[in-house]
């Protein structure tokens, strides 16, 4: 993104805009402190439990484990044999109806450092709360002399959350896979951009989406950019998971956010433009959360 592209947004949400996103975001995000268990690999702590699913890996771990209130540990001989392992036990858990949303595809588990250890269905990660990555990007466009939004309304037959809105693209990182490549192939998959279209993506943060949902612990460290598109350009859906992109005003993305149409990791994304644009009053609640989410700054 040149200098000369960087949007320029000339007023901040209202105090009741912000008051209306804050109290959404809340509800949406508000994550127990209380009943859950840290999930140790290999002496790593890696994941988070809930009660329901520390029970089912207690009962079907098949290698050594201990357990106490605050932690479940598991053990493996290498990372390799955890790997095999888990995969195991997440394949019967799916193949039993306990686990859904299987995808035959595979996350890398990261150590602190953000070493991969190994790779796993991405469908575990939410019932073992492991810390999966994922892409967003913000899409602007300046019509008629007003900065506006790109927005992706998803499939009617998306699984997840179908009909619901969402960033211009985003999408989760494969194991194996480095941030800028899969930027690149899913800004071609989602909205049909050339590499030579998102060679000028803005990095953003790296924001932590952290959230209870009805398989475990969402635990999702957000890579986020900011590309804009020529006026005229359309972005255009190729692997069937977005039903249509619209152009929101900043006034009309900000009352989808509030009313809760828009995807949860969506609205932390553009929140997070909000911020780093001036769209939102540094002193206010909203903003001083949206900063501790973020993870570190990108360089």
């Amino acid at each position: 993104m040149t200098r000369s592209d960087i949007p320029v947004f000339t007023q901040a949400l209202s105090r009741a805009e912000q008051d209306a996103l804050w109290q959404w975001v809340q509800r949406q995000f508000a994550c127990p402190s209380e009943g859950w268990q840290r999930l140790l690999l290999n002496g790593m702590p890696l994941g988070r439990l809930d009660a329901k699913w520390a029970a089912q890996v207690r009962q079907d771990w098949p290698l050594h484990q201990q357990h106490s209130e605050a932690a479940l540990a598991l053990d493996a001989g290498s990372w390799l044999e955890m790997a095999d392992a888990l995969q195991h036990m997440a394949a019967t858990w799916h193949k039993l109806g306990l686990l859904g949303g299987w995808r035959n595809e595979k996350f890398d588990v990261r150590d602190e450092k953000g070493q991969a250890l190994f790779a796993l269905e991405r469908a575990a990660f939410r019932p073992l709360g492991l810390l999966s990555r994922a892409i967003h990007i913000n899409g602007l466009a300046c019509c008629d002399g007003e900065w506006r939004f790109w927005i992706g309304r998803r499939s009617p037959y998306k699984a997840v959350d179908p009909n619901k809105l969402d960033n211009l693209v985003g999408g989760g990182i494969s194991s194996g896979e480095c941030v800028q490549t899969a930027m690149l192939r899913e800004g071609e998959e989602e909205a049909g951009l050339s590499a030579a279209q998102l060679q000028h993506a803005r990095a953003g943060r790296r924001c932590l989406s952290l959230r209870p949902v009805s398989r475990g612990l969402h635990r999702e460290e957000l890579h986020i950019f900011d590309v804009v598109l020529p006026e005229g350009v359309q972005p255009q859906n190729q692997d069937g998971e977005v039903a249509e992109f619209m152009l929101l005003s900043v006034a009309e993305l900000a009352k989808a956010m509030a009313e809760g149409r828009l995807m949860n990791d969506a609205l932390l994304a553009t929140l997070d433009a909000f911020g780093r644009y001036s769209l939102l009053d540094p002193q206010h609640e909203l903003a001083q959360w949206l900063a501790r989410m973020g993870l570190f700054e990108d360089d």
